[in-house]
């Protein structure tokens, strides 16, 4: 008799038994997500006269097309950082990341706190719209996120 459709010999467990096994997304704590939050900034802050360069040589003001030139670059800066942070290369892996630090968030919002929301939009603002924080903004974060980690 043949195995059922699917199940055959090397293939993947269902979706559901995938999600259930150890070694899902990473879970932060509130502290530990301040402290990776502003670490990414940093290299983000770190990088921005050459994200500025490369708005500047852009020769379009339609927010898709800056974002089709930006988008490559920023996510390499936080697929960098989220690899480093354990989850897979690429876009796939900052999306990833992004969903793993909802749970701190959430804790942050339940205790009246905003810096990681605030964090987390300002990046995901950089790399979805190619809205790039300026430095101040940046150093802004950094101190917010820091003095919270404490």
């Amino acid at each position: 008799q043949l195995p059922p459709f699917g199940r055959g010999v090397g293939a993947s467990p269902p979706l559901a038994s995938r999600q259930m096994q150890p070694g899902g997304l990473k879970q932060y704590t509130v502290p530990e997500a301040k402290c990776a939050l502003a670490k990414v900034i940093k290299e983000l802050a770190a990088k921005q006269d050459e994200l500025n360069a490369l708005a500047a040589q852009s020769d379009t003001t339609e927010a898709d097309e800056r974002a089709q030139e930006l988008m490559p670059e920023i996510t390499k800066i936080l697929g960098g950082f989220f690899k480093e942070e354990g989850f897979p290369e690429g876009p796939m892996g900052a999306m990833m990341g992004f969903m793993a630090l909802q749970g701190a968030v959430a804790q942050e919002q339940a205790d009246g706190g905003s810096d990681l929301a605030d964090a987390v939009q300002m990046l995901k603002g950089a790399m979805m719209q190619t809205d790039v924080p300026t430095r101040d903004q940046l150093q802004g974060m950094c101190t917010r996120l820091e003095a919270g980690a404490a």
